[in-house]
């Protein structure tokens, strides 16, 4: 039943109640109950649509709380992600700016070191002038070397690097005359050497030597044959007679292709009766075979073969080859084109060479043939000279 329907009762209810007591019939009672449970049903629907809209208001309100607790939480998670961030541009700048101070110091400790490096290389020049002992000079060198060590040469053990063989600053000049001077000077040089560093290679070069004295030379082939650290010799232009018995013997040797190395028989200044000389060539036999015959087992042949050869290569004995052919008889190991000389300090020089005095008034010109008269020193006993200049006539004395 609709509302509209209901509206006519009402009224009718109304005039009888005006009227008086009336009496109710069936249908007038079943109206009223239709009419009050009309009334209870809209009160009931009224209080579900309220009980309704609470209901979503609370679930409004509970959204909303939790959001809020979710907004918090990322806050607080989100604080210790950014006090992190800012910590660590804090050390990165902090690390910048250390790094920068240490690059500072670092420049500043470079020059100082050069500084100090080159005010030690000056002082060992000066103690080199005031100190003849080997183990003090090798002492100054080692503290050269120490305030120096940021530009340390490198010393590699096989100097011959790409067809180019490396000089190092360990190297000893070795020109001139075979005499107890230079050997004096060699074999201090190589000890000097190996008490600064038993490995790395040593370098005798030598420009031009005629040769010379035969015990002097031995004594620089036994400083080589004992030294701790290997002893190269290189030749540039001529070694002749001791000097290229050295030459050869030497653990490794280098020449240029054109590098000019001349073996001979030894020479020999006799004096006395025949007793004597006899006495004497005998001696001076035995004692140049037993260097010689090392130079014959190092080419691979016998000290007769190797003789017999010299006078087949030239009428003189004198035979000189070039490099590359000194390369192929085994005169020496290496034939290279190019040489470096990668010094950084200059080795000490050898003294120069004071005008020798002439007590007997010889004289010291020209030969008729142009060559130079040149007189030789007395030699110690049982020495003799091996040596070769055809431009020079020496004159024993």
């Amino acid at each position: 039943m609709s509302r509209l329907a209901l509206v006519p009762l009402f009224l009718a209810a109304l005039v009888m109640a005006q009227q008086g007591p009336v009496k109710k019939t069936p249908e007038t009672i079943k109206a009223e109950i239709e009419t009050d449970v009309i009334r209870a049903r809209l009160d009931l629907a009224s209080s579900q649509r309220r009980l309704a809209a609470l209901t979503q208001a609370l679930e409004l309100r509970k959204l909303e709380a939790e959001a809020a607790l979710r907004a918090a939480r990322a806050d607080a998670a989100a604080a210790p992600a950014d006090a992190e961030q800012t910590k660590l541009k804090l050390e990165a700048a902090l690390a910048n700016a250390k790094a920068a101070v240490a690059s500072a110091d670092k420049d500043r400790a470079r020059a100082e070191l050069e500084v100090q490096a080159r005010l030690a290389n000056a002082e060992l020049s000066v103690e080199y002038a005031k100190v003849s002992s080997v183990a003090q000079i090798a002492r100054l060198q080692t503290k050269a070397a120490d305030i120096a060590s940021g530009a340390k040469v490198s010393y590699p053990k096989d100097p011959l690097i790409d067809g180019v063989l490396h000089i190092s600053d360990r190297r000893i000049p070795f020109n001139g005359r075979v005499d107890d001077k230079l050997s004096d000077f060699v074999c201090s040089r190589i000890a000097f050497y190996n008490a600064i560093d038993s490995e790395a290679p040593i370098f005798i070069v030598i420009d031009r030597s005629p040769g010379g004295s035969v015990m002097s030379g031995y004594m620089m082939l036994q400083a080589m044959e004992t030294s701790k650290a290997p002893v190269y010799v290189v030749v540039k232009g001529y070694a002749a007679s001791m000097a290229a018995i050295i030459t050869t013997l030497a653990k490794r040797s280098f020449v240029y292709p054109n590098t000019i190395v001349l073996h001979h028989q030894a020479s020999v200044g006799l004096s006395g009766n025949v007793t004597q000389l006899q006495e004497q060539l005998k001696w001076s036999k035995v004692w140049c075979e037993r260097i010689f015959v090392k130079v014959a087992a190092r080419i691979g042949t016998t000290v007769d073969e190797f003789v017999a050869q010299m006078y087949k290569g030239t009428s003189t004995g004198d035979w000189k080859v070039l490099g590359d052919e000194a390369g192929r008889r085994k005169w020496v190991t290496d034939v290279v084109d190019r040489m470096a000389e990668d010094s950084l300090f200059n080795a000490t020089a050898v003294p120069p060479v004071q005008a020798e005095p002439n007590p007997d008034g010889f004289n010291a010109g020209k030969t008729q043939d142009g060559r130079v008269r040149q007189p030789l020193p007395l030699l110690g006993p049982c020495d003799l000279w091996w040596m070769y200049d055809p431009t020079v006539e020496f004159v024993l004395r």
